[in-house]
């Protein structure tokens, strides 16, 4: 059966990557930390510069590997500097790199999440159907692909939903001694 409309791979603009990630965590994040949502909101778009070394598009940034440095700032802020600040700016980081990641998955072209030790692309493919009022998701062949950022905006929202998860549940020296004097 031929497809009534072949649509090639695409991906989400700068504005959409900028926008979504940086709506969600302005409205989810702490208040406190909002200018460093904006301050750090071009790293929504940082991947996008491998676009810049043509053999190397969605190779260099698009992986996984990119939020090593972030997690790790993250990681050494809340356990050694013990630094609240360093630790929610590292997060935001991550998110922002993270949910660049998350809405290219959903673009049809895959993204090879584990550059450089596998070539192998990851991604979602899936046409809309729309049948007696009723929508269906069903995978696809990518040339049959028809774009659908829900889903990408969707997912990044889980994303973010775990991030502050974690964070919530990891409180901070200061937090915990606060509560053992109140009980103590």
């Amino acid at each position: 059966m031929k497809p009534l409309r072949e649509a090639a791979p695409t991906m989400p603009d700068p504005i959409t990557h900028l926008i979504v990630a940086t709506s969600l965590l302005w409205l989810f994040w702490d208040k406190k930390y909002r200018n460093y949502v904006l301050l750090l909101a071009p790293l929504a778009v940082f991947p996008d510069l491998d676009h810049l070394v043509p053999p190397f598009h969605r190779l260099l940034l698009h992986n996984v590997f990119i939020l090593v440095p972030t997690i790790g700032i993250a990681l050494y802020a809340r356990f050694r500097a013990k630094n609240e600040v360093l630790f929610n700016v590292a997060l935001i980081a991550t998110f922002y790199l993270l949910s660049h990641l998350l809405l290219d998955l959903f673009t049809g072209a895959g993204v090879p999440l584990f550059y450089p030790l596998s070539t192998t692309t990851f991604g979602f493919t899936y046409e809309l159907i729309i049948a007696h009022g009723s929508l269906v998701l069903v995978p696809e062949h990518p040339a049959l692909f028809v774009q659908s950022e829900v889903l990408g905006i969707a997912v990044t929202s889980l994303a973010l939903a775990v991030i502050i998860f974690v964070k919530n549940r990891l409180p901070f020296q200061k937090d915990v001694s606060h509560a053992a004097q109140a009980y103590g």
